[in-house]
Order: structure tokens, then sequence, then C-alpha cells
């Protein structure tokens, strides 16, 4: 592995490492954006809870 550090990279080889490192960052956006959506989905669903519950409760 350090031999291969100490060489210098072919512009392809610069080219795969970048698109790599592009497909990462693009996976870690996703997961983010799959989080946040999650988070605002299950505070959706706890306000929701709340106002059924308190429907029923005027309800009964």
């Amino acid at each position: 592995m350090a031999k291969l550090l100490d060489r210098p990279f072919t512009n392809d080889e610069k080219r795969q490492i970048l698109d790599m490192l592009q497909g990462n960052i693009n996976r870690i956006s996703v997961s983010n954006a799959v989080e946040e959506i999650v988070r605002q989905l299950n505070f959706a669903v706890e306000r929701l809870s709340a106002v059924v519950y308190s429907r029923i409760k005027e309800l009964t």
C-alpha cells in the first residue's frame, strides 16, 4: 500500500478516485435526505396521533 501511495497517479486513476468519492458523497447526501424525511414523517404521525386521541376523548 505504501508503494502505491508513493507513486504519482495517472489521470485515469485520479478520475476513478474522484468518481468513487463523488459516489460516496451522493450516497451520504441521499442518506441525510432520507433521514430528514423520516424525522418529518415521525413528527407528522405524532401530531396526527395527538389530534386523533384528543378527538376520540372529546367524543367519548
